[in-house]
C-alpha cells in the first residue's frame, strides 16, 4: 500500500531512523526523547489533495521525521530532521536552555530512583514506613524552579494498602526534587502545616476503593440490564490506511506522541457532488491545570499535559464494551522509548458510530403527519491518563455536517495531606478526612486550521444585541428588536477575543471569497463553545506567562510551519519571561482577513473538587463545535431516511412494522 504523505512514522521507519542516527553519532549517552513525522509543508499538500488549482500536483513529497535527542547527563538537546526518502540527515540543530516532554519511560526511570533514594526512605520511616513497596510516587513537572539547566521533576508522594489500592486516600507530605538526566534525588520538601498544632500530619489509612472487586460483588447494583447495541449489516464507515469516509465526510486521521488524534484533510460533499474542503488540520494543542494553593511546595503545579508529557505517550489501550460499545474498529499507535525501539499501543483509537436521538423532527397539527430522522454521527476517540486524571477525547461528525470536539474528564482528584486539625478552605475541599483536593482549572487549546471552500478565510465576531433604539420609535415600537453585529478582524491585534454571554458572542469561520447565493454573505463555519473559562491566576504570575494561551478564547494567527503549539514547542520548565507560543507568533502585527490563518480555540472547567468526585470522578464533559452557517443550500442532513421501526426493540410498547412516518395521534 502506498504510504499517505500523512501517514504516522511506522515501526520500520523508526528502525531506520535510529539506524541512521547512531551510525552518526557514535558511542555518545543519550537517549530518543522522541520521533515523529515532520508534516509536509501546507502548501504542498494543499496542492496535493488539489485544493489549490494554481499549483501543480508535487510529483513528489519528501518524507521526513522530526527526532528529538536528549544527552546524559549534560542535558543538551537536539533536533534532528531525517529524511525518509534520501535516507540522510539533513537538519541538526543543538537547542540551548530548554527541555522537551518528558516521556513516560522518563517518569518510570524516576519514580524507581526515588524509592531506592535514602533520603526518601529516612523521611518515609519518620512516617513509620518500612516497606518501600507500598509507597508509589507521582512525578510532576516542575513548573518553576529556582535551579536553572536541569531537566527536574518534584514528586507527590502515596501510599498504597495493597498492590492495586487507591493511592490518593493516603497522600503523604514528602515531595522530592529530583534530576532526570543525572538521575539523582536533588532535595526532599515536606510540606509545612498552616494554622495546625502538628507539625507533620499522620497518613489517613482510611481505605476509598473504587475497584469492583474491592466494594464486592454483592455490593454492586443487580438491577442494571444490559443494553445490545449491534449493526447486523456492519458499519456506515470505510477505511483505507488511515483515511476514512462516512456519511459525505472524508478525512485523514493522524496519530503523534504529542496531540495525540489529528484530524486532517477534513472535507464533505455537498448534495451535488462537489467535494468541499473544510478543515486542514484539527488537533488539541495543548492544555494547561493551573492548581489555586499559593503555598510552597504545591504552587508548583501547573501541568501542561500536551507540551510536557504528550498525550500519545499517555494513550491507553481501549476495551471492547467499556471504553468503546458497538460494532469498533481500531487502529494501534506506534511510538518510541528511550532506545529508539519502537513500541505499539494496541488499540489506541477507537472508530465507532452512535444513535444520538433526533436529528430533526416535524408534526403536521392540522393532519396529523408527522416525519422525523435519528441522528448518527461518527466518533473517533482515544483516551489518556496523566497522573490521576484520565481525560477521553472525542472528534465526532454528524450527518448536518457539525464538527464537535469533546473532553470527558475522569479519573481521581489530585490529594494533599491535612493534618487532623486542619482545614482545605479556602483554596481546596476536604472530600474525605485529612484529604485535601484543591481548586484548579482545566484548560484546553484547540488548534484549528482552516481551509473552509479555499486557503484563504476571515474569522467574523458577531454580537447579537439589542436595538440602541428607544421603545416607542417607528422601528423599535414595541422595544423587541434584536440583532447580530458583525465585526470581521483585520489582523493579529484585532483577532483576540474572549467569550460574551451577555452579548451573546459567536465567532464565525468565513470565506469572503464565496458568497452564499441565498444568505447574501460569506459561506462559514459558526464556533460555538459552551464552557468559556479562561485563566484565573494574576497577570504577572509564573503560570499566566506561559500560559498566555489560556488568557482568550479565540486567538487568530497566520499560518506558519513552525507554529504548532500555542504555549511553544520545548514548553518543560519554559521561563514565563520567554512568553513561548501565541505571544511570539503576534509579535508582529499581521493581516489575518483573508489568509491562510489559524485559529486558537480555549475552552475548558473550573473545578471546585465535590465530595462526590472522590474516590473516583464522574466525567464532567468540556468541548468546542463548529457548525456549518450559512455554507450548504439547505439542510445537509435531508436526505437521510426515516429509521426502520425493526431496528427498535421496545419491552413495554407494541409498534407496527413501517418507517417512522406517518400519523400521528394528536
Amino acid at each position: 500500500m502506498t504510504v499517505h504523505p500523512l501517514d504516522n512514522v511506522s515501526a520500520d521507519e523508526i528502525r531506520r531512523i535510529v539506524d541512521i542516527i547512531q551510525k552518526e553519532r557514535g558511542n555518545v549517552n543519550f537517549v530518543f526523547n522522541t520521533i515523529t513525522l515532520k508534516e509536509p509543508p501546507r502548501e504542498l499538500m494543499m496542492a496535493h489533495f488539489g485544493w489549490d488549482r494554481t499549483k501543480l500536483k508535487p510529483a513528489e513529497i519528501e518524507r521526513e521525521a522530526l527526532v528529538i535527542l536528549i544527552d546524559r547527563p549534560s542535558g543538551l538537546v537536539h533536533e534532528v530532521t531525517v529524511s525518509l526518502t534520501k535516507n540522510a540527515i539533513t537538519d541538526w540543530k543543538k537547542i540551548q536552555g530548554q527541555q522537551p516532554t518528558i516521556s513516560v519511560f522518563e517518569m518510570i526511570e524516576a519514580e524507581q530512583a526515588m524509592r531506592a533514594d535514602k533520603q526518601i526512605i529516612a523521611e518515609c520511616a519518620k512516617l513509620g514506613i518500612t516497606d518501600m513497596s507500598t509507597v508509589f510516587i507521582d512525578p510532576w513537572g516542575i513548573g518553576h524552579s529556582d535551579i536553572k539547566g536541569k531537566r527536574l521533576v518534584q514528586a507527590i508522594m502515596y501510599l498504597r494498602t495493597s498492590p492495586d489500592d487507591n493511592q490518593y486516600a493516603h497522600p503523604l507530605d514528602i515531595h522530592p526534587l529530583y534530576d532526570i538526566n543525572e538521575k539523582k534525588v536533588i532535595r526532599v520538601f515536606i510540606a509545612e502545616r498552616r494554622n495546625s498544632k502538628y507539625k507533620r500530619p499522620t497518613i489517613p489509612m482510611m481505605n476509598h476503593h473504587f475497584l469492583p472487586e474491592h466494594l464486592g460483588q454483592e455490593n454492586l447494583r443487580k438491577d442494571l440490564k444490559p443494553i445490545q447495541i449491534i449493526q447486523p449489516e456492519g458499519v456506515s464507515f470505510t477505511i483505507r490506511g488511515q483515511e476514512l469516509d462516512w456519511q459525505k465526510w472524508n478525512m485523514h486521521i493522524g496519530f503523534n506522541y504529542r496531540e495525540g488524534l489529528v484530524i486532517n484533510n477534513l472535507n464533505y460533499k455537498d448534495m451535488d457532488g462537489t467535494v468541499r474542503p473544510l478543515f486542514y488540520r484539527i488537533s488539541l494543542a495543548e492544555m494547561v491545570v493551573p492548581y489555586a494553593n499559593p503555598y510552597e511546595p504545591y504552587n508548583h503545579k501547573m501541568a501542561f499535559d500536551v507540551g510536557e508529557y504528550g498525550m500519545g505517550f499517555l494513550s491507553n489501550s481501549l476495551e471492547l464494551g467499556c471504553d468503546c460499545v458497538g460494532s469498533i474498529y481500531y487502529m494501534d499507535a506506534i511510538l518510541n522509548d528511550l532506545k529508539g525501539e519502537p513500541f505499539v499501543i494496541p488499540k489506541a483509537i477507537c472508530i465507532h458510530e452512535e444513535d444520538t436521538g433526533l436529528l430533526f423532527k416535524h408534526t403536521d397539527y392540522r393532519t396529523g403527519k408527522a416525519h422525523s430522522a435519528r441522528s448518527r454521527r461518527l466518533v473517533i476517540s482515544h483516551i489518556v491518563t496523566a497522573g490521576n486524571y484520565d481525560y477521553g477525547l472525542y472528534y465526532y461528525f454528524y450527518q448536518d455536517g457539525t464538527i464537535q470536539f469533546e473532553v470527558k474528564a475522569t479519573g481521581e482528584l489530585n490529594t494533599q495531606v491535612l493534618a487532623l486539625d486542619e482545614d482545605a478552605a479556602p483554596y481546596g475541599t476536604i472530600v474525605a478526612p485529612q484529604i485535601d483536593a484543591q481548586h484548579h482549572q482545566h484548560l484546553f487549546s484547540l488548534r484549528v486550521d482552516p481551509m473552509i471552500d479555499g486557503p484563504n478565510n476571515s474569522v467574523a465576531e458577531i454580537d447579537v444585541v439589542p436595538s440602541e433604539l428607544p421603545v416607542g420609535h417607528p422601528d423599535n415600537r414595541i422595544g423587541n428588536a434584536f440583532s447580530p453585529v458583525t465585526k470581521i478582524f483585520n489582523d493579529t491585534n484585532e483577532a483576540q477575543s474572549v467569550a460574551s454571554l451577555e452579548r451573546h458572542r459567536s465567532w464565525k469561520i468565513i470565506n469572503e471569497n464565496k458568497i452564499h447565493p441565498y444568505a447574501k454573505s460569506p459561506v462559514g463555519f459558526k464556533i460555538i463553545n459552551p464552557a468559556p473559562p479562561t485563566l484565573l491566576c494574576k497577570p504577572g504570575s509564573i503560570v499566566y506567562e506561559r500560559a498566555r494561551f489560556a488568557t482568550k478564547n479565540l486567538w487568530v494567527t497566520r499560518y506558519d510551519r513552525e507554529q504548532r503549539y500555542p504555549a511553544g514547542f520545548h514548553i518543560y520548565q519554559s521561563n514565563p519571561d520567554d512568553n513561548l507560543g501565541i505571544p511570539q507568533y503576534i509579535k508582529e502585527n499581521k493581516s489575518v482577513r483573508n489568509k491562510d490563518i489559524v485559529l486558537w480555540l480555549t475552552f475548558g472547567l473550573t473545578h471546585i473538587p465535590r465530595v462526590e468526585d472522590f474516590p473516583i470522578m464522574p466525567v464532567e464533559m468540556c468541548g468546542i463545535q463548529l457548525k456549518p452557517a450559512n455554507f450548504f443550500l439547505g439542510n445537509p442532513g435531508i436526505d437521510i431516511p426515516p429509521s426502520s421501526k425493526h431496528s427498535t426493540k421496545s419491552a413495554y410498547a407494541q409498534a407496527s412494522a413501517g418507517s417512522c412516518c406517518g400519523k400521528n395521534n394528536l
